[in-house]
Parts: structure tokens; sequence; C-alpha cells
């Protein structure tokens, strides 16, 4: 996990770096620039960590359960735990509405950690789960 030094910047120093990390990704213009602009700029370990931290956001919005969550993407239940406790108190309000229009290429990418992780030998309770969200997305999950 990424750490931050124990050296406070100043509240307002910090507020205005903030700010022009935000207007730089705003002029990046094309996917392949934002792209090329992440690899560059982020650590192989906070590139990881904001990706399940969006497929987190993501599943809980599918209604997946905490556990299942932690066990597909390889996260431990209390950072599904919190992003469960600030989801439900509306922190990512603006994020679940990109996520709402890119819903079918994010749950291309979901889809796959889902068929991968769960065997062929599901109970009934898990099938119908799956099933429901087989026919919520028109699309089918298992690979039998």
């Amino acid at each position: 996990m990424p750490h931050i030094s124990n050296k406070k910047l100043n509240p307002e120093n910090l507020d205005n770096l903030l700010l022009q990390l935000v207007k730089m990704i705003d002029t990046i213009g094309t996917e392949r620039k934002s792209e090329v602009l992440f690899k560059e700029f982020f650590t192989e370990t906070e590139a990881t960590m904001f990706a399940k931290r969006l497929a987190i956001i993501f599943m809980l919005s599918e209604g997946m359960s905490g556990p299942y969550i932690s066990d597909v993407l390889f996260v431990s239940p209390s950072t599904v735990d919190l992003a469960h406790l600030n989801y439900e108190n509306g922190k990512y309000q603006y994020l679940i509405k990109i996520i709402k229009k890119n819903n079918k290429s994010i749950w291309g990418v979901i889809e796959s950690f889902i068929s991968n992780s769960v065997s062929a030998q599901v109970g009934k309770r898990r099938m119908a789960w799956m099933d429901k969200l087989e026919e919520k997305h028109n699309k089918k999950i298992f690979k039998y």
C-alpha cells in the first residue's frame, strides 16, 4: 500500500497541488494520452489500488456482497467494508453516474473476475444470484 509521509503539507498548499493535478488530468484530451499519463505518473501499486477501488464501487452498485467482492478482487474485508460505508453514505454519487454510463465496458471486465473466481460446483443460492445478474445485464456470466 502506498504510504504518505508523516510530515504534513499546509492544507492550503495541498489543496492547490491537488487542484493542479486535477487540471493536468482535465487537459489530457484523448484516451491514449490518458493511458500514457496514467502509466507514467502512477506506480503499479497505485494503479492497482485505484483499479480495485473502482471495481469495488462498481460491484457494490450492482448489489454484490462484501465477502464476495473481497474474494473476487483479493482485497481485505475491511477495505470492502470501508468502501461500502462510504457508498451507503453517498460518497460516490458522481462516480456512480460515470460507472452507469460505462456499465457495459466495466461489466465486461468484472465478468471475467466473476467467471474465473466461481467454480462450476456452485450451490443453488449462488446460481440463483448469478442467474439474476445475467438476466439484469442480458449477458451470460458463466461459461459452462
